[in-house]
C-alpha cells in the first residue's frame, strides 16, 4: 500500500493554531504555564483519536530571576545583565575588583592555566565567553564571579546555563555545581564596560548580584505512542519547556511532532514499527533533565526496542532556508540526503557529527540510529547557535513573527520522509562500514592533537578488525535482516558507545565533554607545558579511555564472530568468507 503524502489543509491550521497558543505561554518548566502547555498538547492529540499521556518526573530546577552589575565608584554607570540557570544564587551581592580576560576563547597550556588561575583569584572576570568548562575553572581558582560579554550585536539579552551536570545529579555531582555569580551583559555594554576598565588606572570595583531558585518540581511529560506490527519503535522527540514563550525554541518543534503524530495515525494499520512520541520538560533549567529522566527510567524498553531517535528543536524559523542534517555517522547518507533532495530539490548543505546538546541523553541506550535536522540563514550575524540561528534565540524576543510556516511546512514534510521509510520498511538504512571510517578519520585527526606517548593505534586496530566482520554483517542483513539486523544494531549501538560517550550506560559525560572520543579529547595538550600532576592525570585518563574503547570494541567483535560460528554450525555453511 503506497504511503500517504501529508496533506497542509489538514495538518497546517492545526499546527498554526497550537503555535498560536503557545506565544502565550512562558514555559519554564515548573510553572504554571508550562504544565498548561503540556496538559494542551495531550488534549490536542486525544481531540484527534490518539491516545496521549501524561508522564510526570520530578526534576532539579534552576530558575534565574535576576542578574545586576553596578561599579562602586561610578554609581551613574548602569547596565542590563541577565544571570545564569545554575548559577550561584548571591542575592546580597559579591565586591571585588574586575580583571579582564582578553583570551578567554583561545587554548591555553597547563602551565598557562595555573598563572591564569593566580590572576583571576579574588577577582570579578569580565570574559568573551561563559561557557561550563570555563566556569568550572573560575570557580575552581576562586574568582569571585563572572561577567560574559556577549559576542554579537544584538542588544537583547539571552538566557543560557552553566550547569556542568548532564540531567539531574547524583550526591557526588553536587560538588561540581558553581560557587561564584554569572551573569551576560550585551555587547555593546561590554564594550563601555572595557572601555571605562582600561581607563581607570586603580582597581575597577564591581558588585555583582544574581538571584536564582533552585527547586525540585514534579514536571509533565507529554507521550503518545502510535503501534505498529512490531515492538520495535521511533522514538521522535522535542523538549516544551522554553526561555520565555520561546516560539521557534521550541513551539516550533512541538508542533512538528504533532503533526507527526497526526500524519501517521492514518497510516496505523500498515505501520511495520510503531512511533514513540516524546516531549521533553527540563531542556532549559534542568540541563536536558526530561530525556535524561526518560533514558533512565525506561532503559530496558529503549535498548530492547527503540530503533532510531530524532531530535526536533527549532524547525521552521525565519529566514532559516539551509537545511543542515546533524547526525550520528552510522546512517545511511542516501536516507538523509533524499528526504531533503525529495522536498526542496537540493540535498542539504552538510552533514555533521551530532554535538553536545538537543537532549542528546541516550548514548548508552543502545539506540543505533540517531539525527536531527537543523536550519540556518544564507548569512549568519548572530552568535546564536539555535533558532535557525535568528539573533532572537532564548530571548523574550523570540515571539510568533519569528516563524516562517513555509519553513515549517519544508520541515514537516522532510521529517514524513525519514519516518515513513523508518515505519514501514524492514531494512534500516545503517552504513556500518562507513561509521568505522569515519571513526577512523576522526580517531586519527585526534592522534595528531595528542602528545605521541598517548597512542591510539590499539582502538584504530580494534576498528579495522571490525571492518570486514561489518560489511559481512551488512550483506547477510540485506539478504535476511530477521536475522541478522539486531545484531547490526547492537554493533552500531557499541560504537555510539566508543565515539560519543566515555562513561557507562548508567551515567552521563559533563555537558562540555563532547567531540569524537570525548574522554580522549581532554588530552589535547602540550605535555612539555604540563605540570607533573596533570600530566600523571592524563596518562591515567589515557589507560582508562584505551582500555574502555579496546575492550567494548573487542566484545562485539567476539560477539559477531560467535553469532556467526553458531549459523555455520546451523547451515552446515560458512555465511561469509570476510568473517576470516
Amino acid at each position: 500500500m503506497p504511503s500517504l503524502a501529508p496533506v497542509y489543509q489538514q495538518l497546517m491550521p492545526i499546527v498554526d493554531d497550537l503555535l498560536q497558543q503557545f506565544a502565550h505561554l512562558h514555559r519554564l518548566s515548573g510553572s504554571e504555564d508550562a504544565e498548561r502547555a503540556a496538559a494542551l498538547l495531550v488534549s490536542v492529540l486525544q481531540k484527534y483519536g490518539l491516545n496521549a499521556r501524561l508522564e510526570q518526573c520530578p526534576l532539579l530546577l534552576s530558575d534565574p530571576l535576576e542578574g545586576g552589575l553596578a561599579l562602586a565608584d561610578f554609581p551613574d554607570w548602569h547596565c542590563a545583565a541577565k544571570t545564569r540557570s545554575f548559577s550561584a544564587h548571591c542575592p546580597q551581592g559579591r565586591r571585588a575588583a574586575l580583571f579582564y580576560d582578553p583570551l578567554s576563547t583561545s587554548a591555553r597550556s597547563d602551565r598557562q592555566w595555573q598563572q591564569w588561575a593566580l590572576q583571576v583569584k579574588g577577582k570579578i572576570v569580565i570574559a568573551d565567553q561563559g561557557f561550563e568548562d570555563y566556569v568550572q575553572r573560575l570557580s575552581a581558582a576562586q574568582a569571585v564571579g563572572l561577567v560574559h560579554i556577549w559576542g554579537s550585536a544584538e542588544s537583547a539579552l539571552h538566557e543560557e546555563t552553566v550547569g556542568p551536570i548532564w540531567g539531574t545529579p547524583t550526591p557526588d555531582d553536587r560538588l561540581r555545581y558553581p560557587t561564584l555569580p554569572v551573569v551576560s551583559i550585551n555587547q555593546h555594554d561590554g564594550q563601555r564596560l572595557l572601555e571605562l576598565y582600561r581607563q581607570t588606572s586603580g582597581p575597577l570595583l564591581a558588585d555583582l548580584r544574581t538571584v536564582l531558585q533552585q527547586h525540585v518540581r514534579i514536571c509533565s511529560l507529554p507521550i503518545v505512542d502510535i503501534a505498529g506490527d512490531s515492538d520495535e519503535f521511533v522514538l521522535l522527540s522535542s523538549h516544551y519547556d522554553s526561555w520565555h514563550q520561546g516560539v521557534t525554541d521550541n513551539a516550533t518543534g512541538n508542533a512538528l511532532c504533532v503533526a507527526m503524530a497526526l500524519h501517521f495515525q492514518q497510516q496505523s494499520a500498515t505501520l511495520r514499527r510503531g512511533l514513540r512520541i516524546a516531549w521533553w520538560p527540563g531542556h532549559s533549567n534542568a540541563r536536558y533533565g526530561g530525556s535524561t529522566w526518560y533514558a533512565d527510567n525506561y532503559r530496558q524498553v529503549l535498548g530492547e526496542h527503540c530503533i532510531a531517535h530524532i531530535n526536533v528543536d527549532s524547525p521552521g524559523c525565519r529566514d532559516a532556508v539551509q537545511v543542515v542534517i546533524n547526525a550520528s555517522g552510522a546512517e545511511l547518507t542516501d536516507f538523509l540526503q533524499q528526504a531533503v533532495q525529495a522536498v526542496t530539490g537540493q540535498p542539504p548543505l552538510r552533514i555533521t557529527p551530532l554535538g553536545k546538546g538537543g537532549d542528546q541523553s541516550f548514548w548508552g541506550s543502545g539506540i543505533p540510529l540517531h539525527f536531527a535536522l537543523r536550519e540556518i540563514p544564507l548569512e549568519k550575524t548572530s552568535d546564536s547557535p539555535g533558532s535557525g540561528g535568528g539573533w532572537w534565540w532564548h530571548t523574550r524576543d523570540d515571539s510568533y513573527d519569528k516563524v516562517d510556516l513555509a519553513i515549517l511546512w519544508r520541515d514537516c514534510q522532510i521529517h514524513v520522509h525519514w519516518l515513513d521509510h523508518l515505519l514501514h520498511q524492514p531494512l534500516l538504512p545503517l552504513n556500518v562500514a562507513d561509521y568505522l571510517q569515519k571513526m577512523l578519520l576522526a580517531l586519527n585527526t585526534l592522534q595528531q592533537r595528542l602528545d605521541p606517548c598517548f597512542d591510539l593505534q590499539p582502538i584504530a586496530a580494534r576498528l579495522l578488525a571490525l571492518r570486514q566482520p561489518a560489511q559481512a554483517l551488512t550483506q547477510l542483513t540485506a539478504a535476511q535482516p530477521e536475522r541478522w539486523q539486531a545484531l547490526l544494531i547492537r554493533l552500531a549501538a557499541e560504537l555510539h558507545r566508543v565515539g560519543y560517550s566515555s562513561t557507562d550506560d548508567f551515567h552521563y559525560d559533563l555537558s562540555y565533554h563532547g567531540g569524537a572520543y570525548p574522554g580522549l579529547q581532554q588530552l589535547a595538550a602540550d605535555l612539555r607545558q604540563t605540570s607533573e600532576e596533570t600530566t600523571l592525570m592524563m596518562i591515567t585518563q589515557y589507560r582508562r579511555q584505551r582500555d574502555r574503547a579496546c575492550s567494548l570494541l573487542q566484545n562485539i567483535l567476539a560477539d559477531i564472530q560467535r553469532e556467526m560460528a553458531a549459523a555455520e554450525l546451523d547451515s552446515g555453511c560458512k555465511p561469509s568468507s570476510a568473517t576470516t
